[in-house]
């Protein structure tokens, strides 16, 4: 088969001739024409699948917050997470979710040095995220990791994994001289229904430079992180949460609504072997 029309393995197409035509326009584009947005928690960090540990930043937070916090934690992930599961939660209520959670990291003044060694102990790396990283940064494709998570620990964790975005987007914190969490940037609030380039002018000007996007997520809602269709490709990584239970076929149909392909693997490998393709169009 031509590489043009050629899918990567690992690569479970919705739309085979759709995804085949896609993969062929982003390799006309080439390298200056891409640029490749991601999720951070599930997408680039995976958990242990022995112990189904839920190794979120927001989890780890939450684990060093005192009882009483951690029941408050609880109250609101039980209120809101069911809207979010259902796909009925609105911008107002996610928002309303991260700042109320936001506010019990402040109220209770947690060490942030001791959740990031606890989120590095418990974080891992996904197989081939830091060679898909290398390759797009020596090939001078821009690599935006948007996450509703905590910027502070994406930080710390893309430095001990060498993993160099050009940008990362997501919630910043206020720290005091001893590391204890006093407040976060409200204008940095980044939230599960707020992650597209629609809001974020510096992911704006990189699109307008090069128009073609691919999008990687563990979350259905991670679609939107970029609009457009013919231009966007859009790759979800199924890492499901211990609290989803999920039938594959099910999960296919609900994926390919919203997505071009799915990586069942747990490896970003498909998609080095896409950024090879586009990078080295002579040999397709």
């Amino acid at each position: 088969m031509n590489r043009l029309e050629h899918i990567p393995e690992g690569l479970v197409a919705g739309d085979t001739a759709q995804l085949q035509t896609k993969i062929a326009d982003f390799i006309g584009a080439a390298a200056s024409g891409v640029h490749m947005v991601f999720d951070f928690d599930r997408t680039l960090t995976i958990r242990n699948a022995e112990t189904q540990d839920d190794i979120t930043t927001w989890h780890i937070l939450r684990e060093h917050l005192p009882e009483v916090a951690k029941q408050q934690y609880q109250n609101l992930y039980e209120k809101y997470r069911v809207l979010e599961i259902e796909d009925t939660m609105t911008v107002d209520d996610a928002a309303e979710w991260w700042s109320a959670i936001l506010d019990l990291f402040v109220e209770n003044k947690l060490d942030l040095g001791l959740v990031e060694q606890d989120f590095l102990a418990r974080a891992s790396i996904r197989p081939a995220v830091a060679e898909l990283f290398s390759l797009c940064e020596a090939s001078n494709i821009p690599t935006i990791v948007m996450s509703a998570g905590i910027r502070d620990v994406i930080d710390i964790w893309n430095k001990t994994y060498s993993v160099n975005p050009s940008l990362v987007l997501s919630t910043a914190l206020k720290l005091d001289d001893d590391n204890k969490i006093t407040g976060w940037h409200k204008d940095t609030l980044i939230h599960v229904l707020n992650k597209s380039e629609a809001d974020h002018p510096e992911l704006n000007a990189i699109r307008l430079d090069r128009p073609k996007a691919i999008i990687v997520g563990d979350s259905i809602n991670d679609a939107d992180m970029a609009l457009g269709d013919c231009d966007v490709l859009r790759v979800r990584i199924l890492d499901p949460r211990p609290d989803e239970v999920v039938d594959k076929n099910s999960e296919r149909q609900k994926t390919f609504k919203r997505f071009d392909a799915l990586i069942e693997s747990g490896s970003m490998k498909p998609l080095v072997d896409l950024i090879q393709m586009i990078i080295t169009p002579e040999h397709t």
